[in-house]
């Protein structure tokens, strides 16, 4: 990594902290509203806070940690660096105990393996915002496979090497979960490294820090009156000439980066002539057909003072001028054109159809995103299909039945009529939605993984699977369990742990690695074992 970035990554680090010294948000006595302005010459206000201040070290943080993929199947090794196998012997007493645990058996066990972990806390994360990791064999250790294993909880700390002060360095974040390997591919996996899929977590929340190009008491006190002006009060507090720190809103928690690109794109000004000028030249630009985005986002910026300009775009013959103006309008809480969104959402030869779904589904009122979105949840278009079940998940929609695996990955139905499909998440958690639900798997089946561990089978005359699975560590055959022929049973048996119930002393599940189902599920769409399509998430961009 490049010195300059270390050092962006380190003065927004050195700014949380110093917020946390001082009390942030709670010393209201450091806002500029408290302090005696000096007279100045008159500052001009006709500029966007982009053009005042920049943002502080928005960017992802980098961290790194070493730790411990434990449940192996003979297949980890006990290498490791003395200085490492120190850290991590101390680690693993100080969680649990020195009465609890033989540490130094636990490394060496070949059931475990030291791995490296890394990953990016997101820009401004809030506390215990996961986020993905990486997991790595150490180079030159005889560990063969972290398949089917689980990171024991390690910390992740800035640091360019892990073994540069790892014991003292500060924890930013902690990971821990069932490690991913991914078999889907058309090259063999590389079974020594593999991700957790969200399983590093923030420790601590970040603060959003706008710092002026030309430090000012004035203009600070102006550009936090203008933000609490459209935001709420108290999103923004100016504790200097130069230095203001902002509390995202909680609509925008899970969309910080819109925030801040709104934040970037306020114009500051106290004249009514003045803005309306600045409202109309927004308006122009969206006719122009360059640069649509920028000025969408500059108009929701002004909030409901655009509205007036905006509803007679409503009946432009320019297509794109009124699909914006609707969007913009809907955005800043006006939904009279939410029918020429409805439209759009539902045109599948529409341009702005997927522009549309999530314009509706970010901003319109929760009835009217829902019911749109269960009529979408019946195309044929999966990018259209999955774009509504996102907001359907968002409001917990009646029309999407959730069951847990494990603890460890989620299994969500879509009830819906239209194309089947099953889908597989690869990024932030791992999750099976079944799209069409219920999916039943076809009668007659054999499906057998390609490492022969597990074998998925219903005879023709049984309405009934049979699904086996060899234990990984002594090979003895777990099973057959018995289930439904719905697709749905199966994977919750598959994943299940396998324990025994007290009253009826039959097994729950296999205990099979989201790995290993999410490999199964694509066989069992292409050998026809079911009939319904299968579509993966793209990997985790963490190997950055």
């Amino acid at each position: 990594m490049e010195i300059r970035n270390i050092c962006k990554i380190l003065t927004v680090i050195i700014l949380t902290f110093t917020l946390a010294c001082y009390g942030g948000q709670k010393k209201k006595s450091r806002d500029v509203k408290k302090i005696e302005t000096p007279a100045a010459a008159a500052v001009r206000l006709d500029r966007t806070i982009g053009d005042l201040a920049e943002v502080v070290a928005f960017s992802p943080i980098p961290v790194k940690g070493v730790g411990l993929v434990v449940g192996l199947p003979n297949t980890g090794s006990s290498e490791c660096p003395p200085q490492t196998r120190d850290y991590l012997r101390q680690y693993i007493i100080a969680q649990l105990g020195p009465q609890n645990v033989n540490a130094e058996r636990m490394i060496n066990s070949l059931d475990t393996a030291v791995v490296l972990v890394e990953g990016f806390i997101p820009p401004a994360a809030s506390k215990y915002q996961p986020f993905d990791v990486t997991v790595a064999a150490l180079p030159g250790t005889q560990t063969t496979s972290l398949n089917g294993g689980r990171l024991y909880t390690t910390e992740l700390k800035l640091i360019v090497r892990v073994d540069d002060a790892i014991e003292t360095s500060k924890t930013l974040a902690l990971a821990a979960g069932p490690v991913y390997i991914d078999h889907l591919g058309n090259a063999k996996a590389n079974l020594r490294s593999g991700f957790v899929l969200g399983g590093g977590k923030s420790m601590q929340e970040y603060q959003i820090t706008l710092t002026l190009l030309k430090p000012d008491f004035q203009m600070a006190a102006n550009i936090r009156n203008r933000i609490n002006q459209r935001f709420g009060r108290d999103v923004a507090s100016a504790v200097s000439p130069e230095i203001i720190y902002l509390s995202v809103p909680e609509k925008f928690k899970n969309r910080k980066v819109r925030f801040i690109e709104l934040i970037k794109s306020l114009y500051i000004t106290t004249a009514a002539v003045t803005e309306s000028e600045h409202i109309n030249s927004l308006i122009a630009g969206l006719g122009s057909g360059k640069d649509r985005e920028k000025y969408e986002t500059a108009i929701e910026a002004v909030g409901k003072n655009a509205i007036d300009e905006l509803l007679p775009l409503l009946d432009s013959d320019n297509e794109q001028m009124k699909f914006s103006a609707a969007k913009c309008l809907l955005a800043v809480g006006n939904d009279s054109g939410l029918k020429i969104l409805r439209e759009h959402a539902q045109d599948s030869s529409s341009p702005f159809q997927i522009p549309a779904i999530q314009a509706v589904g970010e901003y319109a009122r929760k009835n009217d995103a829902t019911s749109l979105m269960r009529r979408l949840a019946r195309e044929n278009n999966f990018d259209v299909r999955y774009n509504a079940y996102k907001y359907l998940q968002k409001y917990d929609d009646t029309s999407i039945i959730r069951t847990l695996a494990a603890k460890d990955f989620y299994i969500d139905q879509l009830i819906a009529a239209g194309p089947k499909t099953i889908y597989a998440a690869r990024t932030r958690q791992a999750g099976i939605v079944l799209f069409g639900a219920p999916i039943k798997c076809q009668p007659d089946i054999y499906v057998e993984s390609d490492d022969g561990q597990i074998i998925i089978n219903a005879l023709p005359e049984e309405d009934r699977i049979s699904i086996m699975r060899k234990h990984p560590i002594t090979k003895t055959l777990m099973g057959p369990l018995k289930c439904s022929m719905m697709l749905a049973d199966v994977i919750r048996i598959l994943g299940e742990t396998p324990t025994t119930e007290d009253k009826e002393k039959r097994q729950l599940g296999l205990g099979a690695s989201y790995s290993d189902i999410v490999a199964l599920l694509k066989k069992m769409a292409d050998k026809g074992a079911v009939d319904a399509d299968f579509v993966a998430s793209q990997l985790p961009l963490v190997a950055q």
